[in-house]
């Protein structure tokens, strides 16, 4: 049987070949998303589809059926604006859309 402390060596030696950090998986969710175009002034919610949000080290990823939108989290503030809700997340870019993240479908809410 082998013993727990045989494997500190090799953990040791993985943590030196990588610096030190081991790579942050991605934090994902099937969610539910709403796109609003900036030219679209109804106000009306369009409807949800559903969507994939991916969250890695800050940076978001938003996958849409025929379409992806990707918010780098150092662009956050620049070129893109991010709004946090206990329902979803909101990301827009001005004079283009506004992209609605809901946790669970709005349309039950």
């Amino acid at each position: 049987m082998r013993r727990p402390t045989a494997l500190i060596p090799a953990l040791t030696l993985l943590l030196s070949l990588t610096g030190g950090v081991l790579p942050a998986a991605a934090d994902s969710t099937k969610a539910w998303c709403s796109l609003f175009s900036a030219k679209d002034s109804s106000g009306a919610l369009p409807e949800p589809v559903r969507c994939t949000f991916s969250q890695r080290q800050g940076n978001v990823i938003v996958s849409m059926p025929k379409r992806q939108f990707d918010f780098p989290a150092k662009e956050q503030g620049k070129t893109y604006q991010r709004d946090n809700h206990s329902a979803g997340i909101g990301f827009s870019k001005e004079g283009e859309f506004t992209l609605v993240v809901f946790w669970q479908d709005p349309r039950l809410q």
